[in-house]
């Protein structure tokens, strides 16, 4: 069992990464959707292995690296949170 304080910094931690992951991926657009299927498929792979790397890091600092289905949904809130976000920013600044 997590203590509450465990769990709050965890959530925490899960969100902002989703945040982060969203804009990584708007940044690395042009090679997770290349034209050449070999390369995007290396490059997708290489992206999403060293994530997810980067996020058990931080979740074994904050919680022995113990998982939790309400942290990956904190992820995938994130980067949909970050997603409408950057529409909303980018529809703004075309006008």
């Amino acid at each position: 069992m997590m203590n509450l304080h465990t769990q709050i910094m965890t959530l925490i931690v899960s969100f902002l990464y989703g945040i982060l992951f969203s804009f990584l991926v708007s940044i690395s657009y042009k090679y997770l959707y290349q034209k050449n299927f070999f390369l995007r498929i290396i490059f997708t792979f290489l992206f999403v292995f060293i994530n997810v790397m980067i996020y058990f890091l931080i979740i074994k600092k904050i919680n022995q690296a113990i998982l939790h289905p309400y942290s990956i949904g904190m992820i995938f809130v994130g980067f949909c949170l970050e997603h409408q976000l950057h529409s909303l920013v980018a529809k703004h600044f075309k006008k």
